[in-house]
């Protein structure tokens, strides 16, 4: 790998990690892997499957991050907090 391969690649992770953790309207501080892996461990119910798969993926995106939201307030981290806040609201704009 080459020094101008390498720093495309830099470049490419150190976008990936600020759209993962820090920008708020893309961010879901790697819950999205940790949803992956609920639904191969659990069967939803039927219910859920009439709604678009789109929507049930930002349904669980938005269950994930009030949990994640709450154990920030519990741990009085509010600026965290209000960042998860305003990703909820940016997705609930989307249903």
């Amino acid at each position: 790998m080459n020094e101008e391969q390498y720093k495309a690649l830099y470049n490419k992770i150190k976008i990936d990690l600020y759209n993962e953790f820090i920008n708020p309207e893309t961010a879901t501080y790697g819950l999205d892997v940790i949803r992956q892996q609920e639904v191969k461990d659990n069967k939803p119910d039927i219910a859920y499957f009439n709604v678009p798969l789109e929507q049930q993926i930002i349904w669980d995106e938005i269950k994930q991050l009030e949990v994640v939201m709450k154990k920030y307030e519990d741990d009085e981290e509010y600026e965290k907090a209000g960042f998860i806040k305003k990703r909820i609201e940016n997705l609930k704009k989307q249903l």
